[in-house]
């Protein structure tokens, strides 16, 4: 993904954006993994990032992991070099 900017923001359905410092240490190229655990009771969820479609699958034993809250997201971003 080619990301222009260097800040990034975090935006919730609930909340709005969120203030946590996102920087990149430069415009470019990035690869990004993204992992979420949800609590079902919260449910039904779809993919944020395929569009509508059908609810994801949530294997059971994970919602005391969540603390209370409906999900949880991790993101990984490093840089790649683009071949020319």
């Amino acid at each position: 993904m080619e990301l222009p900017g260097c800040d990034l923001a975090l935006e919730t359905i609930d909340g709005g954006q969120k203030e946590v410092p996102l920087i990149l240490p430069s415009s470019g190229f990035y690869r990004m993994r993204w992992q979420w655990i949800f609590n079902r009771a919260g449910g039904p969820f779809t993919s944020p990032l395929e569009g509508p479609r059908d609810p994801l699958h949530i294997p059971l034993g994970r919602e005391e992991k969540l603390n209370g809250a409906d999900q949880y997201c991790l993101v990984q971003i490093w840089r790649t070099v683009v071949s020319e």
